[in-house]
């Protein structure tokens, strides 16, 4: 990205003022030299052999200058894209090239993104707190050194890759303000808590499955016989039942340990509401859920022209694992090993970067581009990491509207509370260049938040109806995550750790971290609402109309917010009795394990509540079997752990398939085998030789592979082809038969009703002929009720045979089923180029692991294509501390640090570390980064 090898930069050098500066890089050759009037001494730049630079100045306003300079280098088109994401201003660049972009900007116009972060901006502007006088000059000095490279750009001192320039016009970038980085920041906090997509979703689902057949009358012989699958077919409790915790924390006995670091427990806010009899969960009109599904779309594809958007960072594809070991099974050090599961895009979503402010800061990790500091690293005496806790922090509510005078009303608290509006101007252009622009009113609720309103030909439509939906959020007011990232930073100590965390509200984690002194530690801390205690009455057994905080809720006054869960009760805990601490988005505390989130102990009149958006729980589970068997575990033992394909899936699974071919009844199986042809005896005996033989690994068996690498992999491609089809099979009828598309629930929630079905069959409702749940009868199809022995059985034909037809491998030959072949992944830019494709235009990368595995590879059940697009490990980084020493850290990335494909660091981590699952040693100390440097800059005033 450099025009004439900085010749223009030297020469503006010696123009001023260049007396030579004794840095800690100058045994590295000297690659630019730079200049700003406000820098206060010398910062120097080294380049390792890597690609990640190593900042180190004097004072923090000098270094954040230089890092947003260096970042802006290698990654300004990515950072203006993030930050439109969360600004919705996408559409200013995508909008007239492709118009689903402008329902995208719509979507997120409603949450006033950027509104919010102006208000944090002028905030800490306004604050005398010596700290945030610091975050503001670190804000404000990133964002002069990223103006100063589009400027040097714009300028031709820089050139840019031809390929990027497809979709980037440096002459149009918009200047960088510190606001951007605080949207930036806003928006990955709400990406990775924001649920209400699922809490609609599962209203929708459940009064369909309540309605249909619940309420069933014998007029309808199929549905009545299937009265109570409702709670057949929205299963709660998860696959891997290992939590991170046993329970909340400190109930049964106060430890005096808290969310925040903090010793003394959270004022309770109480709010007034309504004195009203036990409410039952709302009707939601169906028109209502319609519109509402339909402006929150979630596909993850919704960028420009099918390129990834920002659904594609949200629930379910933002996930992953972080663990920490104490030194009491790990050979007297502590470790801790992450890898966050987020889109894989080109260039990766994690900037890897080294900052150093003398004798203050020394911070190695990743940020988003964009973001000053470091988000997750170590500083040399802590290394933190972390996951989406999936705590529930949002509530939808059901209004109920009228007039009142020239305005229109909501019913709360049996009062008329008029409806605020608010109006957002999207302007429409291809590049920068605007061609159109329209503007939209927003309602909003003042005690709840924005009413979701209804989208049509790219535009925001009136309101009529006398009902709608509300959201209330943490995310809804100005928050300081900036001010917790950056004191994180500083900790020296877990406790010192947790104490940073005080301020960090929304967008909630499994914070993970180890120090150097030996201790581990984890916490989830964040506003988390209490609501009053009328919406927690749900209970799938025996209040199924009851109040459940993750539907809809009555807009009424009946189920409010009344303050926040103690720090007390926030699941955390440091130094467990069991020596480890494992997280994967999993249930932390087990309180869905008996498929009821709402029965927990009771604090101040309320269950304790954290949520259920929760993964299945099998990598959970994976992570935690191995870390409880280990003993003397090392990095190297971390390592391989993160590189896990085994199938979590189908360990879970398997037995139950092959016990229906080895089943004798029911009477129906034994039937329907007697009638199969000889071809298809063999393919189910082909079928159970292949499952019965599996162990579980996944290899794409493409190069050599053993006998039962060969083997394994066949049996990986039967199985997950068996599970497209027996999801289509046992469960697709009935959600049809409810008006529900099964393919709209993602498979965290299909795994749980699947498994459920075969681990435990007898809590399903029962048929009265088959003696085994009746969701396994073909609905639509008269006659005796289907056994799922038999309809197992039968899905395995349909996958053995698809797998021999062309759509599948075209052979019969077991031999020549490599898993390899189908499952794969292709990383894309995040505006479609196949240039920029990795690893290359119409190539692939093979992969091995399926749906739910340690090294996520989720292919998803929904078709059987089995491709993997671009979701995956965002960085695998490992952390060791042994006792007093500095942390040494091991690295994988899923591509280069400088988006450039002329750049020798464009893919470099992609290929030699991430593809090969080898992780590199991260420099961290002076002469680490010179031993492994490459170059360095200057920067000079």
């Amino acid at each position: 990205m450099r025009a004439a090898r900085f010749a223009f930069l030297l020469a503006l050098a010696a123009c001023g003022d260049n007396s030579k500066t004794t840095g800690p890089y100058d045994d590295l050759p000297l690659d630019g030299e730079f200049h700003d009037a406000a820098l206060t001494a010398p910062v120097h730049v080294a380049r390792d052999k890597y690609g990640v630079a190593h900042i180190s100045g004097e004072t923090t306003g000098d270094v954040a200058y230089v890092q947003g300079y260096v970042v802006a280098h290698d990654r300004l088109p990515q950072m203006d894209v993030l930050r439109r994401f969360g600004a919705g201003t996408l559409a200013e660049l995508f909008g007239a090239l492709d118009a689903s972009i402008i329902d995208s900007d719509l979507e997120m116009r409603m949450h006033r993104m950027k509104p919010l972060a102006e208000e944090s901006w002028a905030m800490l502007q306004a604050s005398s707190d010596p700290s945030d006088r610091e975050l503001v000059q670190l804000l404000q000095r990133f964002t002069d050194g990223v103006n100063a490279y589009a400027k040097d750009l714009q300028a031709k001192r820089w050139d840019i890759d031809p390929n990027v320039l497809v979709s980037f016009d440096p002459s149009r970038f918009v200047e960088w303000s510190p606001v951007d980085s605080l949207i930036l920041g806003r928006f990955q906090a709400f990406a990775l808590s924001w649920s209400t997509p699922f809490e609609t979703d599962i209203t929708d689902l459940y009064q369909k499955l309540r309605t249909t057949f619940d309420s069933a009358q014998m007029a309808n012989p199929a549905a009545y016989a299937r009265r109570g699958v409702s709670r057949d077919l929205m299963v709660i409790q998860p696959v891997g039942t290992k939590p991170t915790i046993d329970g909340f924390p400190n109930v049964d006995t106060d430890t005096g340990s808290r969310s925040d670091g903090g010793r003394a427990m959270a004022r309770q806010a109480s709010a007034k509401t309504a004195q009203l009899d036990a409410p039952r969960r709302p009707v939601v009109p169906q028109a209502v859920l319609d519109a509402a599904k339909k402006f929150l779309n979630k596909d993850p594809h919704g960028g420009p022209l099918g390129a990834l958007g920002p659904h594609a960072f949200m629930y379910p594809w933002a996930g992953s694992n972080n663990w920490a070991v104490a030194p009491e099974k790990a050979g007297g050090k502590a470790l801790l090993a992450t890898d966050q599961h987020l889109q894989l895009p080109n260039p990766s979503i994690f900037y890897p970067t080294h900052i150093i402010v003398k004798d203050k800061l020394d911070v190695l990790g990743v940020t988003f581009p964009g973001i000053p500091g470091v988000i997750l690293g170590s500083n040399g005496k802590v290394a933190w990491s972390g996951t989406v806790s999936e705590h529930d922090v949002n509530d939808v509510y059901l209004e109920t509207i009228a007039p009142c005078g020239a305005q229109s009303c909501v019913t709360f608290n049996g009062q008329q509370v008029p409806i605020e509006t608010f109006t957002e101007e999207i302007k429409i252009g291809a590049l920068g260049t605007i061609t159109d622009s329209k503007t939209v009113t927003y309602e909003r609720v003042p005690h709840h938040g924005p009413i979701i309103p209804t989208i049509a030909n790219h535009t925001i439509v009136p309101r009529t109806g006398a009902s709608a939906l509300s959201v209330k959020f943490t995310g809804y007011e100005p928050t300081f995550e900036i001010r917790a990232l950056w004191n994180l930073g500083h900790a020296q100590t877990v406790d010192e750790g947790f104490a940073a965390l005080k301020d960090f509200s929304y967008g909630s984690q499994n914070w993970t971290m180890i120090d150097n002194a030996g201790n581990i530690g984890w916490t989830t801390n964040a506003v988390v609402p209490l609501r009053d205690p009328r919406a927690y009455t749900w209970d799938p057994q025996t209040m199924p109309d009851g109040l459940a905080p993750f539907m809809v809720l009555p807009g009424d006054g009946t189920a409010e917010w009344q303050g926040r869960m103690s720090s007390r009760y926030v699941p955390h805990a440091i130094n467990p009795a069991q020596h480890y601490l494992a997280t994967a988005n999993a249930d932390p505390v087990g309180a869905t394990f008996d498929n009821n989130p709402l029965n927990q102990t009771v604090v101040d009149g309320r269950p304790l509540y954290a949520g259920v958006t929760y993964a299945a729980g099998v990598r959970e589970q994976r992570i935690t079997t191995v870390l409880e068997a280990g003993n003397n575990l090392t990095l190297d033992d971390m390592a391989k752990l993160q590189h896990d394909t085994h199938s979590n899936v189908g360990e879970a699974l398997r037995d139950h398939i092959v016990a229906a071919l080895d089943a004798t009844g029911p009477a129906d199986l034994t039937t329907y085998r007697a009638g199969l042809s000889a071809e298809d005896q063999q393919r189910l005996a082909t079928a159970k030789m292949l499952l019965a033989s599996w162990t579980f690994a996944t290899p794409t068996a493409l190069t050599s592979p053993s006998a039962q690498d060969q083997t394994d992999s066949a049996a990986t491609v039967l199985f997950n082809t068996w599970m497209h089809f027996a999801l289509e099979r046992i469960l697709e009828d009935e959600y049809d038969a409810a008006g529900f598309n099964i393919w709209a629930l993602d498979d965290n929630f299909l795994l749980r009703v699947i498994y459920k079905l075969y681990d435990d069959p007898a809590s399903f409702v029962q048929s009265a002929t088959t003696s085994q749940p009746i969701v396994c009868d073909a609905y639509a199809t008269a006659g005796a009720d289907d056994s799922c022995s038999k309809m197992t059985v039968i899905a395995l034909l349909d996958a053995m045979k698809h797998l021999e037809s062309a759509d599948g491998f075209g052979t019969a030959d077991t031999a020549q089923w490599k898993w390899g072949k189908l499952h794969t992944l292709t990383i894309s830019p995040l505006f479609p180029n196949p240039a920029l494709d990795l690893p290359g235009p119409n190539q692939s990368f093979p992969k091995a692991g399926d749906n739910f595995v340690v090294n996520r590879s989720d292919q998803g059940w929904d078709d059987l294509s089995f491709k993997q697009y671009a979701d995956g490990p965002a960085q695998r980084f490992l952390a060791e501390a042994a006792a007093g020493e500095t942390i040494k850290v091991k690295w994988q990335l899923p591509g280069g640090t400088i988006y450039d494909s002329r750049s020798p660091h464009y893919r470099d981590l992609l290929d030699n570390y991430y593809i090969a699952e080898k992780h590199f040693d991260a420099p961290f100390s002076t002469a680490e980064i010179v031993q492994n440097g490459e170059a360095r800059w200057e920067f000079k005033r």
